[in-house]
């Protein structure tokens, strides 16, 4: 797949709020036009708001009325006495925005297709519904095409404070272009970070040291450090029962011993539409760089480097091989820090696991796959706003005040009571009570910088962020005693050699690629998507365990067409034709 880097210019209004927007393509994939830890330069008020002198947290006198719904998940613990209908978040926003919150109804359920979608998806068809209205993709395009969601593009614009225009700027805007109809924003964005779901390579640097071998820079390092694993005894016990890499039955999903690292390796991308030299949308898991790597999987696997009983072994019992010293290498994301990692260090202190950028298999950087920094499929992965009902301002102003509230370290705005208890044995939780939230797309990255710069250079200011204090006392803690209990935190944390340091390399070089398509599923998607991923899973394994030639890639590209996938390529470069 190749394809040429454009410069895409959003809206005229888009552009006042984030600047220029340079999409990204699979030509030069590796260019993301803002990181998610730089500082959003370019997010500031237009000229005509600033003229105006707009207070993004202006409180309303005498207060207004205002009315949502809420979705909780069923291990949501609130502290007695704070309910949905009666809590800081609430009384906050009377005292210090003049904005009275009354919550039409609450109910337990937040999974996908579970009673809150449900009871929301009546309340869409009634037209029932509240002023600030938590919805998933496909509710959000059922508002818009009844015309019933308000156009946000200029409070955006207008109310928007500094700190949330940053956290909407990442990744290009991506995240809030996939609320933009039109031209127009017709929802808020649940903003998360796109990076957290990049792989990454985690290896027993122990065996690597032992056996010789080089750290990994490209692909044939890794196909080499594999055989060793399998072949050379790295544990030493004179028996050839250690693999050489490790894989779950999913093959390429969950972010913990699959395999999307490697095929981006290859620059193949086994989910995402990418543009190709034609400027049209091709879908990766049925382009020919797929078949090279598991092509190259299954000589792995024939050579006896990858269990024969992979198809049938989820994470956690590919993890009781991690933890037993069988397997010194895999493919997952940065929360593997956490899981399995602390296992293995509690069985064997001296299992020494270091993380390492993916590697290419030619002279082209691999590129990580990350996300669109919203999760759509979320009962809450967008807030739109009532059309028709008054003041859609104040949903702005609602999220300046959650941002400031939950992530204000350099604004003065983090206030404690608005958080957790701490200590907090229950596990309670404040934030879902929240009637507008989202998460700050560069918070791991900037505890990662943070904790690097108090402990290299002594920088206090870092340690007035919460986490990054957290954080560096937990490092310092294991640093001090090898505190198993502190393990996990060290090697996610730590300042070298650690999992956000991954991430950060991947920043800094702006590495990564996301999905090009990112409208609501198309009408055949619908209908034939799962029977395609059924296909395309079945078809891997198949061919990675030789239980099919390599040739059957092809047959099973000519299936997919067959089945809807050509359907769903027509459906969705007629989306992308519409956004440009």
């Amino acid at each position: 797949m190749k394809g040429s880097m454009k410069n895409k210019a959003t809206a005229i209004a888009l552009a006042a709020l984030l600047a220029t927007v340079t999409a990204c393509s699979n030509s030069n994939p590796e260019k993301v036009s803002q990181s998610e830890g730089q500082a959003a330069e370019t997010a500031q008020p237009s000229s005509a708001a600033s003229e105006e002198n707009v207070d993004p947290f202006g409180k309303y006198d005498p207060p207004i009325k205002l009315s949502t719904v809420k979705i909780f998940n069923a291990s949501d613990k609130f502290v007695p006495g704070e309910t949905a209908d009666k809590n800081v978040w609430l009384d906050g926003y009377l005292k210090d925005l003049g904005i009275e919150m009354k919550v039409n109804w609450s109910v337990v359920g937040d999974e996908p297709g579970g009673p809150g979608e449900q009871k929301l998806n009546v309340s869409i068809a009634s037209n029932d519904l509240p002023d600030i209205i938590p919805v998933n993709s496909k509710q959000l395009k059922q508002l818009v095409d009844n015309d019933m969601a308000e156009d946000l593009t200029e409070v955006i614009e207008k109310y928007a404070s500094p700190q949330l225009k940053k956290f909407l700027a990442v990744n290009d805007g991506l995240a809030l272009k996939t609320s933009t109809f039109d031209g127009k924003v017709l929802a808020l964005p649940y903003v998360a970070s796109s990076l957290d779901a990049a792989s990454m390579i985690w290896l027993r640097k122990d065996w690597l040291d032992k056996l010789q071998l080089p750290e990994p820079k490209t692909m044939e390092d890794i196909l080499n450090i594999s055989d060793a694993f399998a072949n050379r005894d790295p544990d030493g016990n004179g028996k050839k029962d250690t693999f050489g890499i490790g894989l779950a039955k999913d093959v390429y999903g969950g972010g913990l011993y699959d395999l999307n690292g490697f095929f981006e390796g290859y620059h193949a991308y086994r989910n995402l539409w990418l543009e190709d030299e034609e400027g049209k949308l091709v879908y990766g898991g049925v382009q020919p760089e797929m078949k090279q790597a598991l092509g190259k999987l299954q000589e792995m696997f024939l050579a006896g480097q990858i269990d024969a009983e992979f198809g049938v072994k989820d994470a956690t019992k590919v993890n009781e091989s991690v933890v037993s010293g069988k397997i010194g290498l895999f493919y997952g994301q940065h929360w593997n820090a956490f899981y399995p990692l602390p296992d293995s260090f509690k069985q064997d202190p001296s299992a020494e696991w270091k993380p390492y950028p993916i590697v290419s298999a030619d002279d082209k950087p691999a590129i990580p796959s990350i996300g669109t920094g919203v999760n759509p499929e979320s009962v809450n992965g967008y807030t739109a706003f009532k059309k028709g009902s008054k003041h859609p301002e104040a949903l702005i102003k609602l999220a300046n005040y959650y941002v400031d509230k939950e992530y204000g370290w350099d604004t003065g705005g983090y206030d404690d009571d608005f958080h957790q208890p701490d200590p907090n044995p229950e596990g309670y939780i404040r934030w879902r009570l929240a009637a507008v939230y989202m998460s700050d797309p560069g918070q791991n990255i900037g505890i990662y910088r943070g904790v690097k710069a108090a402990l290299e250079n002594n920088d206090q200011d870092a340690l007035k962020n919460l986490q990054v204090k957290s954080n560096y006392d937990i490092y310092n803690r294991f640093m001090e005693n090898k505190d198993p209990a502190s393990y996990g935190n060290a090697k996610w944390a730590g300042p070298k050699d650690t999992a956000l340091s991954i991430l950060d390399y991947y920043d800094s070089q702006r590495l990564g690629i996301s999905d090009q398509f990112f409208g609501s599923k198309t009408d055949t998607m619908v209908q034939k998507q799962s029977t395609l991923d059924k296909l395309q899973l079945e078809m891997y394994s198949k061919i990675i365990m030789g239980a099919v030639p390599v040739d059957a890639f092809d047959q099973f590209v000519a299936d997919w067409k067959k089945l809807g996938g050509d359907t769903i390529t027509q459906e969705v470069n007629a989306w992308y034709e519409s956004t440009k």
